[in-house]
């Protein structure tokens, strides 16, 4: 009785089964499509139970037919299919591989308990590499390794070598194609550490670390020897060689240079031979070239001044990096200037009238470089008592303003006199230009008959701030006199105006008003004296002005300039993180600031500590003098703000609102985030160290990158497909002044989505792949801090049989437990209770069949109910096998 009732019970516990949902949990895991040798499905609850291998059916799309695995049921929720030797989870046609889908779950034929098609793995092409053994490559005398195969990916690909090398450390990566990457050895690094073979022993490419050729510990992808004699070339950075692009003979040293004949390599892809330079001397230690006829240095005026690159040299033995070649940094041989050029102008000015001078031209430069003019006739620019202030705008313009007192040309002119640039130095020394005229300079006409004057003045006011007054000066002034402005201004409209005397008048703007609505020059075309008791007077204004008496002013009526207006500066807010002493840079930006010269007042900064590097209209950078600190902070976590309080760009000291603008928040110097300028390329207003934001270190001090995009002869590089990434060439900390300061310990909180890998499913931040920077997967990585991603590399999902894999399957217990999971032959408890269940199985058949007429005949006497009780289950988030009880935990790894 007994015996049928629990026979009863098992059926209809089976029959409940068979007809309920499953649900499957979707961790599709990534697979090798013909050496990943295990699949894993789990279900959300226990589904297996009481279930034999024979009576499931699966089906997959794309198609997996039942011959290309064996199926096991691990637990009461896991299913294992292992892949049989020769056979295929999936054909992928690309390296993004592709998803396979569990579309229905059998039970004894029944139907399919899936509610809809699951993803349970993505399958990715197995990567291969081709052996090389004929490839010889120097220790440190070859920059470039490439490796050849089928199926490499452009992200999550890591290598295993043999000798070790480091990525990152000792080479970087670039996957060119499937076919092809390309490993750039870095500067500091070997190759091998004495000769012998390169092997590479795994390979990665998001599937696990699969081993390459195993039975030879690895496959060969290089023949590593010793440098040779002609890889000992060194080259000296000579940057104070400067030469314009079409001149110069250029000499280029260094140490183990071929004495007849040496093959060079530069940045920007100019040749030899003629082409764009020819070598006409050979020694051990220096090389000298000259330029060939209407050939260029550098051909992009863009980017210069710029640095002339020399990358390798060939003196034989095959080309030798000069420089660190990951980062295209090469030896600065010289620096180029764009060839000047003055656009010739007859535009008619007045001696001393005419207030200022446009030149327009090409190659002008200001700041690191200075440009000098030689004028005929002499007009000093320079030095004491100069006649003329300039100010270089950019490449292509230059100001020229007359200081009062001053004259064009000094001397009595009659008709015009022509005046031209002779000379120009832009910073490779003096180029003739054999005399261009940039304007024809006339006499000042009389000043009008009526006695009414205006005299010119370059007095300097803001747009709005009323700091000082406008100040007018001539002859012939009245208490009703009106003056027409250029800019148009409207007496007690946009200003008010005090008579002092015939001479002078004082104009003080209105609030709300501007001088004029961008920085320039103010000027008076007319002037209105009113009506004049002394008829004299009255009698010869009407003459002149037909009884109109507005005078124009000005040689030929074209106005006085009476002020310079300056445009109100503006600081933009900023709470750059910087330190105390290690920053060495203060970047503070906004607008109207004066080319001329402009002042700021800091709190608590004091003046003494730092000087005015460089000045734009829109950026001040500021340099920390030797022994000062941008504010007294010691302890660690402190932080004070930096203010600009007042600024004065020409025309008085602008006092700022409340305490100031923040344009920098001070910490302090931690002391085991120390740093210094030990790099050797330190100094170079580029930051070396890879400190800098992102996965690229784009080098912009002139103009461009590393790869200077003047490639103007079509050669490029001689690196192969080596554009699409750049590196550090530094050690982390060596680049401080450039760096702005070492990286704070604390990693960053934002979290957005700016990697350019982000919601591709994979966190690719620095907790994992480190791809991209702390906080910039959001979607894959969840915020720094409160992470939802998982790992995939777990060792409880792989069961790693075949030589392919160094993982086993057997792990130990989590934290806690000793015991090792059971072997599925053992005697543990495990096993027997597996062998209990399988032969209560084979008792419920045979209670069935010898039953069935006991239930029959209580079923005819009408003694239908049975009494029964379900079939207890164990806790669905345990894995119930012939091994070890395991927490199915799927960010927690196992492993021996």
């Amino acid at each position: 009785m007994m015996a049928g009732r629990f026979a009863f019970a098992s059926l209809a516990a089976l029959l409940a089964l068979a007809s309920a949902e499953v649900n499957i949990v979707e961790r599709p895991m990534k697979l090798y499509s013909s050496v990943s040798p295990k699949l894993r499905i789990q279900t959300d609850a226990s589904a297996f139970a009481g279930i034999l291998e024979q009576n499931i059916e699966l089906s997959f799309t794309p198609s997996l037919k039942r011959s290309s695995y064996n199926l096991t049921i691990a637990s009461d929720t896991v299913l294992t299919l292992t892949l049989l030797p020769g056979k295929k989870w999936a054909n992928p046609s690309t390296t993004d591989g592709m998803t396979l889908y569990l579309t229905e779950l059998k039970f004894h034929g029944g139907e399919n308990l899936l509610g809809s098609a699951k993803s349970v793995a993505t399958v990715i092409p197995t990567p291969t590499v081709t052996r090389n053994e004929n490839n010889v490559i120097y220790m440190t005398g070859t920059s470039k390794l490439v490796i050849k195969g089928t199926n490499f990916v452009q992200k999550e690909i890591e290598l295993l070598f043999d000798p070790p090398l480091e990525a990152s450390k000792d080479y970087i990566l670039s996957v060119k194609n499937a076919t092809t990457m390309v490993l750039t050895r870095m500067s500091a690094s070997k190759w091998r550490s004495e000769p012998g073979p390169l092997k590479l022993r795994r390979i990665n490419t998001g599937a696990g670390a699969l081993r390459v050729d195993p039975k030879y510990g690895g496959i060969v992808v290089a023949e590593v020897q010793a440098n040779l004699g002609a890889h000992g070339v060194t080259v000296e950075s000579t940057p104070d060689e400067r030469f314009y692009q079409n001149t110069g003979e250029l000499v280029i040293l260094g140490t183990g240079f071929n004495v007849t004949h040496n093959t060079l390599r530069f940045a920007n892809g100019i040749r030899g031979k003629g082409v764009n330079y020819t070598t006409v001397e050979h020694t051990a230690e220096l090389i000298r070239m000259k330029l060939a006829q209407g050939s260029k240095w550098r051909a992009n005026p863009a980017n210069l001044p710029g640095p002339l690159v020399l990358l390798a040299v060939d003196a034989g033995g095959g080309f030798v990096p000069v420089g660190p070649t990951e980062a295209k940094k090469g030896r600065t041989v010289a620096t180029i200037f764009e060839t000047p050029m003055v656009n010739q102008k007859t535009k008619d000015v007045y001696q001393t009238h005419s207030h200022e001078l446009w030149i327009t031209g090409q190659g002008f430069t200001r700041q690191t470089y200075t440009t000098a003019i030689t004028f005929n006739p002499p007009l000093k620019t320079t030095g004491d008592d100069p006649d003329a202030s300039m100010l270089v705008y950019n490449r292509t313009h230059i100001k020229l303003t007359l200081l009062e007192g001053k004259k064009w040309i000094e001397g009595d002119l009659s008709g015009k006199k022509a005046l031209q640039v002779m000379k120009i130095n832009t910073g490779a020394g003096s180029y003739d230009l054999k005399g261009v005229t940039i304007a024809n300079v006339k006499s000042d006409a009389d000043d009008h008959p009526s006695g009414v004057t205006v005299t010119r003045s370059t007095q300097t006011l803001y747009q709005t701030a009323a700091i000082k007054k406008l100040v007018i000066t001539g002859s012939g002034f009245t208490e009703d006199t009106t003056l027409t402005f250029s800019p148009a201004l409207e007496k007690n409209v946009d200003y008010t105006q005090h008579f002092v005397d015939e001479t002078k008048l004082i104009l003080s703007l209105r609030k709300k008003k501007h001088w004029r609505y961008e920085g320039g020059a103010l000027m008076v075309k007319k002037i209105d004296v009113g009506k004049r008791t002394n008829g004299v007077v009255q009698h010869v204004i009407e003459f002149f002005t037909g009884n109109n008496n507005a005078i124009a002013v000005g040689s030929g009526g074209q106005g006085i300039q009476v002020a310079n207006i300056l445009q109100d500066p503006q600081i933009e807010e900023s709470e750059r993180i910087m330190f105390a002493t290690h920053t060495k840079r203060l970047v503070i930006r906004g607008t109207g600031f004066a080319l001329e010269g402009t002042e700021l007042t800091l709190t608590p900064t004091k003046r003494a500590a730092y000087e005015i590097e460089s000045l734009e209209m829109t950026e001040i950078v500021l340099l920390l003098n030797e022994g000062h600190s941008w504010a007294d902070v010691t302890k660690e976590g402190d932080s004070k703000h930096v203010y600009v309080t007042k600024i004065d760009t020409g025309a008085g000291e602008v006092i700022l609102e409340d305490e100031g603008v923040i344009v920098a928040k001070v910490e302090a110097d931690i002391d085991d985030n120390n740093c210094d300028d030990s790099c050797e390329w330190a100094l170079d207003g580029v930051c070396d160290d890879g400190s800098g934001k992102g996965r690229y270190w784009w080098d912009d001090d002139y103009g461009g990158f590393y790869g200077y995009d003047d490639d103007y002869y079509g050669y490029g590089y001689y690196y192969e497909g080596d554009d699409d990434f750049l590196a550090p060439v530094c050690d982390a900390g060596t680049d401080c002044t450039d760096c702005g300061g070492p990286k704070t310990s604390a990693e960053k909180v934002e979290c957005d989505n700016s990697c350019q890998w982000s919601n591709d499913g994979f966190c690719d931040d620095t907790r994992t792949s480190g791809l991209c920077d702390a906080g910039t997967d959001c979607h894959d990585c969840g915020p720094v801090g409160a992470s939802n991603y998982t790992t995939w590399d777990d060792d409880g999902w792989w069961d790693d049989d075949d030589n392919y894999w160094d993982i086993d399957d057997t792990f130990e217990y989590a934290e806690g437990r000793g015991e090792k999971k059971d072997g599925p032959d053992s005697g543990s408890g495990g096993s027997l209770f597996v062998a209990i269940l399988e032969g209560l199985v084979y008792l419920v058949g045979a209670v069935i069949c010898g039953g069935g007429t006991y239930f029959a005949v209580k079923l005819y006497k009408g003694q239908g109910q049975v009494a029964f009780s379900p079939l207890s289950t164990e806790d669905p988030d345990v894995e119930m096998t012939g091994r070890a009880n395991v927490p199915i935990t799927p960010d927690v790894t196992f492993t021996n």
